[in-house]
């Protein structure tokens, strides 16, 4: 073996150390946030395989919680290497008015740590000035974040075709018009244009299309590490169990 080949394989092991290092250290982050109610746990256990509670009722998270998952990368200079993907969830906004400034804050404080970050609408939901509001308060994250609505199994007239798992024709058409709607009254707050994503945590619709585009939003300085994410359906992730609440 020449110098020049002893000399690049040398570089490159310390490259993949640095590389670890860095993933080890500081992982690829997503957030997802929305008002009580949207699914936020529900699309992680889909998208994830994890289990965290959930409710028809009662909000369930009254906590931000880091889940971490492990995945092989797949493409890159980290290609077959293992790395965590840190998922957090945070409470929902909007339930109760007593506890809004607090989650304000708590989100203010924890969401400067997510590379990206899913904002979720519920497409059942017509009302939309407190998503406008909450837009204005985190209005410093924009730039960060993906547009998603959720639910929209239950867009009427609610005759989802089981049989190839797609919304019918005529709900289609409606989630066409609410996406249109929710977009242009959220453009005004954010006084540019938005492109919204619509899904079913429920039956995996549009779930992979979902995390394409959240790879896709990846921040400039941290592209390199959600590269090696793009080839990845929901039904890859491996998660190692480890789930922790993360403090004030």
């Amino acid at each position: 073996m020449s110098n020049q080949q002893e000399i690049t394989q040398k570089e490159l092991i310390e490259l993949r150390t640095a590389i670890k290092r860095e993933l080890r250290e500081s992982p690829p982050t997503i957030g997802l946030v929305g008002v009580s109610g949207v699914g936020k746990s529900t699309t992680i256990n889909t998208l994830f395989k994890t289990e965290l509670p959930t409710s028809d009722t009662v909000a369930c998270t009254k906590d931000f919680e880091a889940i971490d998952l492990q995945l092989k990368l797949n493409k890159g200079e980290m290609e077959g290497e293992t790395t965590q993907l840190r998922i957090i969830d945070a409470p929902g906004l909007g339930e109760n008015i007593l506890n809004d400034p607090k989650y304000i804050r708590r989100y203010k404080r924890h969401l400067p740590n997510c590379d990206l970050i899913i904002r979720i609408f519920s497409a059942r939901n017509r009302a939309v000035a407190l998503d406008q509001y909450y837009l204005k308060e985190l209005s410093s994250f924009h730039n960060n974040m993906v547009f998603a609505l959720n639910q929209v199994d239950i867009v009427e007239p609610m005759n989802w075709d089981n049989r190839i798992n797609l919304p019918s024709e005529e709900m289609e058409v409606n989630i066409q018009i609410i996406e249109k709607d929710r977009a242009e009254k959220l453009s005004n707050i954010l006084q540019s244009n938005l492109d919204i994503i619509s899904y079913s945590a429920k039956h995996g619709f549009n779930l992979e299309q979902l995390f394409y585009m959240v790879v896709e939003k990846a921040p400039q300085n941290r592209r390199w590490i959600f590269d090696g994410l793009k080839n990845f359906s929901y039904s890859d992730f491996i998660p190692e169990g480890v789930r922790g609440y993360l403090m004030d």
